[in-house]
């Protein structure tokens, strides 16, 4: 019975100084970031929150941050080879930027020439268009036009047709009675 409350109470005291020390430790702070404009360094420890109110923000342990800051000094106390390498770097990118430069040139050139070839096809196919249109009209108006001259053909001939026929009955009855005139004759005269 006296181990059981030995062990009650170590596994008690356990358990109290736990939650001391993650009292003690953790801090709670609330830490509101609100300048991006230069370089800061915030001591923040777990459970602290913290609230960033701008877009980019790089969070780093201790370690990397005193190689980033023992670098940064390296290259403020000038230090040639960093001098060296940080020129070569800045000659990069310049030459970067104007090769940027000159593409944003001829991508700039490449779309007017490519907005003006769009606008002159518009402008072409609107004309062909409103040609197409003119000429379906002018030949809408030729076949209606055939159509009316093919009508009156049609009415001429059938006029003409009847006119012979006209002719030719007129040339049977003269024909007839020329004969009969005749035979009148040959009779009266026999």
């Amino acid at each position: 019975m006296m181990l059981t409350n030995k062990l009650l109470l170590l596994i008690g005291l356990f358990f109290v100084s736990m939650l001391q020390y993650s009292v003690c430790f953790s801090q709670h702070n609330i830490i509101q970031i609100t300048d991006s404009t230069g370089l800061h360094s915030y001591a923040v420890l777990r459970g602290d929150t913290l609230f960033i109110n701008y877009d980019t923000a790089y969070i780093l342990n201790g370690r990397t941050f005193k190689l980033l800051q023992n670098n940064y000094k390296s290259v403020q106390s000038g230090n040639p080879e960093l001098s060296s390498l940080l020129a070569n770097y800045s000659a990069l990118i310049d030459l970067q930027d104007s090769m940027l430069q000159s593409k944003e040139m001829y991508y700039q050139q490449l779309r007017g020439s490519f907005d003006s070839l769009v606008g002159n096809t518009t402008s072409f196919v609107k004309r062909t268009d409103t040609n197409i249109n003119i000429i379906n009209q002018s030949l809408s108006s030729a076949t209606s036009e055939l159509n009316n001259v093919k009508a009156l053909l049609n009415d001429s001939l059938s006029k003409l047709k009847q006119e012979n026929r006209q002719k030719f009955k007129i040339a049977i009855g003269a024909f007839t009675v020329g004969i009969g005139a005749a035979a009148l004759v040959f009779l009266i005269a026999k």
